[in-house]
């Protein structure tokens, strides 16, 4: 046993081995980001099962993702065969949902469910909620089907069926029309012999609850019980780990309390918080040692996250070398802020550090990525995204694109096809084939063959009707789009399709981020016509959105940056991380507020940017923007306090801003008499030294105020726009901010744009 020992252990430190070599009772490991949890978990398996603990299929390990399963597994087999411990078996490592398939195969039949039983995807259970909602006669214009999907969801993740809910009616939690949905929308499943993903939960929970000769039977088969992530379970989680460990108690659980960052989903910090009040006698084992980062990242990441109060008593600290400070930079608007970011990445790459696939860069929400997108286009660096489409691949983008595009050629049936019931009009999937039908047998495109199937009765009145009113509709858009300018027109759109009401009266986190994209799309709208002007039409605006798509498409397998949410960057990890739009009322996100009442929400917003900072390894950029647009107006908001929150000793604050705000603000103390750390002011004197510079703005040579914007562009001159790339002065008129130039692109086209606002580079 002590050779055994050794050998599992002589990589650990004190802590890690402490928590391996634990087997009898509860243990709460507190594992602090980038501590090694994973390493442990694995250890720990391998000492019970080669210790003669427990034979393999009595431990029972339980992770979030498949990924993360599967790599557990090939970790354990691996530590196995090296101590000689051959498994035959299937170790029991996998996710919630994978470990309750695996057993509801086994059992489902106590529930009068077939064994085969189907699982419904999110849009097979919508497409069942509508099927309910039509059976009730409940109108989904009025009631829409994603508010009940969203109650019924959070019914069953608190172990609650609609008999449970209709006990405890009064609570909030369902109107009695959605606990009439409820009700039904069970019936049918069980008659279609089906589950959703929330029902693999909440059946095993049934079964347990049912059948308490079969609780007992895995009661005693897993001796051994060990949960990862533990601060995100949610209820019905925590209701079958309490339920699975209650004969032996031999339950580790695993996890970092400010890691907790998906309460919006339904998880529970107070699991892990309360661990020990659920269990008295539990073992508590801090991992607190960091081995990822650099000491000033988890320097910074510890003083930020410290400022909460839901937390246990546990200090990150590392042995690594203090590296880079924490490079905080202020850009006078988004658009800059992205050039920032590019140029950045740029600057390091050129020295000669790493590779594209080093760099990663989070932002609050998904809206944020579209200009990101562009200025990497722009300089021809690399990118995907992680967790989600494009920006101008999201389905509310693409819907209201079609709309634009079937406003300016009715020919085009793709458009036609995917807006006719967008918003929900019932016009359904018999009705647009027979539409197709009379187009291909006819020769005529969908509009036209929508026109003469309700102009010869081909439906009964009522589909003829709704029809009439979508032809109706896009008749009115078509006399719109010429009478309107573009982002007037696009406001058109959205009001008279209704398509931002619908999203509204979704009332959900989803309808929200896609209003948000709607907002961004606005934004984009606005840039497109002061960098075109008096030649900012629909049609170009429409060509130039084309050429954007075409350029979308990127081998997910090409080194490339890495663009996503915070909420998707848990449990990753990058040399250089970028988190940008480090702004109150961005990030921290001014949904619901920050008084007294909503001190959760901020709190959880800190560990979401704790979680974000100790993803970086090396390089940590924190970016905000003096002014950004929504819904095309101008904001302004200063700088988030998690910022503030880091010591000042360890930031290089930077700004492309003359006079800004959050520069003056650090005029004195730790910040030199220009507002800028001892260290940067240093770097920003050697080098006007070097070129003869006596002044802020000169420091910062991509700076130039607003008013000189037309000085120093002639004909002849190389530029580059963030879109059509390179090209050449063709032609000027005007002048000052009235300056406009015609470019002579490099595939021969010429555009022509008011310099003021058209964020040409000089080359």
């Amino acid at each position: 046993m002590a050779d055994l020992i050794e050998s599992l252990t002589k990589a650990l430190n004190p802590p890690q081995k402490e928590a391996v070599l634990h087997h009898e009772g509860p243990l709460l490991i507190l594992a602090g980001a980038g501590s090694g949890k994973t390493r442990v978990l694995t250890h720990r398996m391998a000492h019970l099962i080669a210790g003669g603990f427990a034979a393999p299929e009595e431990v029972l390990c339980v992770t979030f993702t498949n990924k993360a399963a599967r790599e557990m597994e090939h970790r354990i087999y691996n530590l196995l065969h090296e101590l000689g411990v051959p498994v035959h078996s299937q170790l029991w490592i996998s996710t919630f949902h994978s470990f309750c398939v695996r057993l509801l195969r086994q059992r489902i039949e106590l529930l009068d469910y077939k064994p085969f039983f189907t699982i419904y995807d999110s849009s097979d259970q919508l497409a069942q909620i509508k099927k309910v909602m039509n059976a009730l006669n409940i109108n989904e214009k009025i009631f829409p089907a994603k508010n009940f999907q969203s109650r019924i969801g959070s019914a069953k993740m608190a172990g609650l069926s609609p008999q449970e809910v209709e006990k405890a009616y009064g609570r909030p939690l369902m109107d009695s029309k959605s606990l009439e949905v409820y009700k039904r929308y069970e019936e049918d499943m069980k008659r279609a012999n089906a589950l959703d993903f929330d029902d693999l939960l909440m059946k095993t929970w049934d079964l347990f609850r049912m059948y308490p000769d079969v609780l007992k039977e895995y009661q005693e088969k897993f001796r051994y019980i060990m949960v990862d992530e533990y601060q995100d379970t949610n209820r019905i989680q925590y209701l079958l780990v309490q339920a699975l460990a209650k004969t032996h108690r031999n339950l580790c659980v695993v996890g970092d309390e400010d890691q907790s960052i998906y309460s919006w989903r339904g998880a529970d910090i107070k699991n892990i918080l309360d661990f020990e009040k659920d269990f008295q006698e539990a073992k508590v084992v801090k991992l607190e040692e960091n081995y990822r980062s650099s000491a000033n990242i988890v320097k910074a990441a510890t003083s930020v996250i410290r400022n909460n109060n839901q937390r246990k008593d546990k200090t990150l600290f590392t042995s690594n070398l203090s590296g880079d400070m924490i490079r905080v930079q202020e850009e006078r608007s988004e658009y800059d802020e992205a050039r920032f970011v590019a140029k950045t990445i740029e600057e390091i790459m050129n020295s000669g550090e790493g590779s594209w696939n080093d760099f990663a860069v989070f932002y609050r929400t998904n809206a944020q990525s579209r200009v990101i997108e562009e200025a990497f286009r722009t300089n021809g660096i690399p990118y995907k995204i992680v967790g989600g489409v494009r920006f101008y691949e999201r389905m509310e983008i693409k819907d209201v694109l079609s709309f634009m595009k079937l406003a300016v050629n009715p020919a085009d049936d793709m458009a036609f096809k995917r807006i006719i019931n967008v918003p929900t009009r019932g016009i359904g999937k018999t009705t647009l084939e027979k539409i197709e039908n009379i187009a291909n047998e006819r020769r005529l495109t969908f509009f036209e063959a929508a026109d003469i199937a309700v102009n010869e009765r081909a439906f009964n009145s009522g589909t003829c009707s709704k029809i009439r009113r979508f032809l109706d509709l896009m008749f009115d858009l078509q006399v719109s789009a010429k009478q309107f300018p573009l982002q007037e027109f696009y406001h058109i759109v959205l009001d008279k399709t209704e398509y931002l009401k619908a999203l509204k009266a979704e009332d959900n986190p989803e309808a929200e981020a896609r209003m948000k994209n709607l907002e961004e799309f606005d934004n984009a709208i606005e840039q497109f016509t002061k960098e075109r002007g008096e030649e900012a039409g629909l049609q170009g605006f429409l060509e130039e959105m084309a050429l954007v798509s075409d350029q979308d498409s990127i081998d997910e397998q090409v080194n490339s940056v890495t663009l996503m949410t915070l909420h998707i960057s848990k449990g990753l990890e990058y040399p250089v991380v970028f988190i940008v739009g480090v702004e109150e009322n961005l990030f921290p996100s001014s949904r619901g507020g920050f008084d007294a009442e909503s001190e959760d929400d901020l709190e959880e917003e800190r560990r979401l940017a704790y979680v974000g900072m100790t993803r970086a390894r090396q390089k940590l950029f924190l970016t905000h923007a003096k002014v950004r647009r929504v819904w095309g107006q101008e904001q302004s908001n200063s700088p988030s306090r998690f910022i503030k929150e880091i010591p000042k000793e360890i930031v290089d604050f930077r700004t492309s801003v003359q006079g800004g705000a959050f520069f003056n603000r650090y005029a004195s103390g730790a910040y030199g008499s220009n507002g800028m750390s001892p260290r940067a002011e240093a770097g920003v004197s050697s080098r006007r030294s070097a070129k003869g510079m006596d002044d802020d703005s000169q420091a910062f040579p991509d700076y130039e105020e607003e008013s000189s914007h037309g000085d120093g562009f002639r004909k002849g001159m190389k530029v580059r726009h963030p879109t059509f790339g390179v090209g050449s002065i063709y032609s000027t008129e005007g002048s000052g901010d009235q300056l406009k130039v015609s470019v002579l692109f490099t595939d021969q086209t010429i555009k022509k744009f008011v310099v003021k606002y058209a964020r040409l580079e000089r080359l």
